[in-house]
């Protein structure tokens, strides 16, 4: 095999891998594998984005350390299903995706270079997207399944309290694996979930864990049946303990409590015609590392007056 095609082969595979912060290769193939068992469109929009973002760092000449792992690639992976989500096939379509890999990646590079202390996670893919859906509004396009996305939901099937089965749970909790990267499909996420293991066991069970735990969270509290079924509770949990399980070993409460506020997050999303998308993530996570700044400062604070 020719090791420039494998080189870039191995870019495509860790910008996919890197949605859920992971750098096997094996673990991205499977993610692009389970994209494309509930969509090959969405495969499609996915695989433009990251070759937009690849060819897009590599022509402003970033460092090619991050764009070899990925870092300025998966929030563009994340845009190209993004848009097949509010769209049907056409021009128009992977016009929009090329436009949001390359956007995406020069925020990416905006947050790396001018704001390090900031954790970028997938805010460029949050910022562009949603700049993609006012580009749709503007243009009056059709958005197909945009009301699945936004959150646009009856009042009723909200506040009313629902039992679950445990195969309602189960199901629930794989679907959260799969809304991560959109996909609206358990054995999609049953895939997601396989791919986490070949990179990490204890990734694989704090990311269905985390999800059911939104599940939960989301059906005690009374919201949608139907969004919970769909996993919408679930997956920006599932990130969370992804990105927390590492950062804060052995401090259990404070993913729990990462959790219930991303839930509740997502819950006022639901409230306004913006799609939340993984902002209840990102929000959370800079809240959590806002707070521990503040107790490092105060620690300080002592130990000198002290």
């Amino acid at each position: 095999m020719n090791y420039s095609f494998e080189h870039f082969a191995k870019s495509i595979l860790s910008s996919s891998a890197q949605v859920m912060l992971q750098a096997n290769p094996i673990t991205g193939l499977l993610f692009l594998i389970g994209i494309g068992i509930n969509s090959i469109t969405m495969l499609l929009g996915c695989l433009l984005a990251i070759l937009s973002s690849l060819v897009t760092a590599k022509l402003f000449q970033y460092d090619s350390e991050p764009i070899n792992k990925g870092t300025y690639s998966f929030s563009a992976a994340l845009v190209g299903i993004s848009v097949f989500t509010l769209l049907p096939l056409s021009f128009i379509v992977f016009v929009l995706v090329i436009f949001g890999g390359v956007l995406s990646t020069l925020l990416m590079h905006f947050m790396i270079t001018k704001i390090p202390s900031m954790p970028a996670l997938t805010t460029p893919f949050i910022l562009t997207t949603w700049i993609i859906v006012l580009i749709i509004d503007y243009a009056a396009l059709v958005i197909p399944s945009l009301e699945n996305q936004t959150g646009s939901v009856n009042l009723e099937s909200i506040i009313t309290p629902v039992t679950m089965s445990f195969i309602d749970s189960l199901g629930g909790a794989f679907r959260g694996v799969g809304q991560v990267m959109l996909q609206d499909n358990w054995l999609s996420g049953a895939v997601f979930f396989c791919a986490l293991l070949f990179s990490s066991y204890k990734t694989a069970l704090w990311a269905i864990l985390a999800s059911l735990t939104g599940f939960v969270i989301a059906t005690w509290l009374g919201f949608s049946q139907e969004r919970a079924e769909m996993g919408l509770y679930g997956f920006n949990a599932c990130l969370i303990a992804v990105t927390l399980i590492d950062r804060y070993p052995n401090k259990y409460w404070l993913t729990l409590f990462a959790i219930l506020l991303s839930v509740l997050i997502t819950r006022a999303f639901e409230e306004v015609t913006i799609p939340a998308l993984t902002a209840p993530f990102v929000m959370t996570i800079w809240i959590i590392v806002g707070l521990d700044k503040l107790r490092a400062i105060f620690d300080k604070e002592e130990r000198e007056v002290g």
